[in-house]
């Protein structure tokens, strides 16, 4: 098979466009997961909420990511939730957080999705901010995330909350066998002709 310079250029075409669709970028689905809106827009406050809030003091120490962060100093067990549409059952999702501890005794942080708890921590030690991600299958059409605080001395922070799905495989391959057909095609029309 002899390929031009013609040919060779509408084959990188189509090779960059599969690559493009192969990974697409990955729309956050939760609203408001770095608290910008500084105040908890999109999430439902649970427990005795007085001491929890939203800053934004621009970028320091209490900020991961933005200009804002959420903040959690209550006595007794109190946190935000959110429904998120993951789109149906059976797709792989992706959650990454960023969480920083004061180190106070007592403290506790636990974090659940869809039912299913994912981390909980009892009197974490001190620190900057850690981020933590997880992934799993979604279960139906909406699942709940969860993040639950107990800190009656200090403040425990939450930052850059983000819940992706990931393409299905299969779906991007077939995308991509599209574009090569339509390129093969071009090819034999253009020799037949």
């Amino acid at each position: 098979m002899i390929v031009t310079k013609r040919d060779s250029w509408a084959m990188g075409l189509v090779l960059a466009a599969t690559a493009a669709f192969a990974a697409p970028a990955q729309a956050n689905l939760v609203t408001n997961g770095s608290f910008e809106t500084a105040d908890f827009s999109g999430w439902i406050t649970t427990g005795d909420s007085l001491f929890n809030g939203v800053q934004c003091p621009g970028a320091d120490d209490s900020v991961f990511a933005g200009a804002c962060s959420a903040y959690f100093g209550s006595g007794t067990d109190s946190g935000i939730t959110q429904t998120i549409n993951v789109g149906g059952a059976g797709k792989t999702w992706n959650l990454s957080f960023a969480f920083q501890p004061d180190g106070a005794i007592p403290s506790s942080f636990s974090v659940m999705f869809g039912g299913q708890t994912l981390l909980s921590l009892t009197t974490p030690a001190a620190g900057g901010y850690m981020l933590y991600e997880f992934s799993g299958l979604t279960t139906g059409e909406t699942m709940t995330l969860a993040f639950n605080f107990v800190d009656p001395v200090g403040f425990l922070f939450l930052d850059a909350v983000s819940v992706t799905a990931v393409p299905e495989p299969a779906t991007m391959a077939m995308m991509g066998m599209g574009l090569a057909g339509l390129f093969v095609s071009r090819r034999r029309l253009r020799k037949t002709a």
